[in-house]
């Protein structure tokens, strides 16, 4: 009972700050945008590797996210349709999770991910302080144009429609 307290309390503190975050800087406003992508090296269920230098020529959206963060799973369906709608146009979504495999593996089967994930806690926190975010605040999403620069960083719950418009103001509509 004290557990599920406090992953509910966490969840809300964490859901909180990333709405927070998104308002008080939107997207686009980070200083990350235009700079080259670190060469990070995401390594998913299958241990299969997925390196962001070898992506280049495509358009790569990584979505961090935990399975206890409200907002994230909002926009677990979301990324699953973006991925099925963009991916012959050059769409590759990543799913870095600050959580482990146990936690992970229901939500991938639930929403039916098709897309990488990955169940990492220490490696998906680390990756996302490399892309901006030290604050540690869930979801966060950055998008990663075809010549491996930054272009779009989100702290904080995307709606349909921001998703929508964050994919095909850079993709094309």
């Amino acid at each position: 009972m004290r557990q599920t307290l406090l992953i509910l309390l966490l969840a809300l503190c964490a859901g909180s700050a990333g709405y927070l975050a998104y308002r008080l800087l939107g997207p686009g406003s980070s200083p990350l945008i235009g700079q080259a992508a670190p060469n990070l090296v995401f390594v998913d269920a299958q241990q299969r590797e997925h390196r962001l230098e070898a992506m280049r020529g495509q358009w790569v959206l990584i979505n961090f996210w935990a399975s206890w963060c409200a907002p994230c799973m909002d926009e677990l369906p979301l990324l699953v349709e973006a991925q099925a709608r963009y991916a012959a146009r050059g769409l590759r979504i990543l799913g870095p999770a600050l959580d482990d495999a146990a936690a992970v593996a229901p939500i991938v089967q639930r929403f039916r991910l098709n897309y990488p994930v990955m169940a990492d806690f220490a490696a998906a926190d680390q990756a996302m302080q490399a892309l901006g975010n030290s604050r540690g605040a869930l979801p966060y999403t950055v998008l990663v144009d075809p010549e491996g620069h930054i272009v779009e960083v989100v702290l904080g719950g995307l709606s349909r429609t921001a998703l929508e418009t964050l994919i095909t103001s850079h993709l094309g509509a």
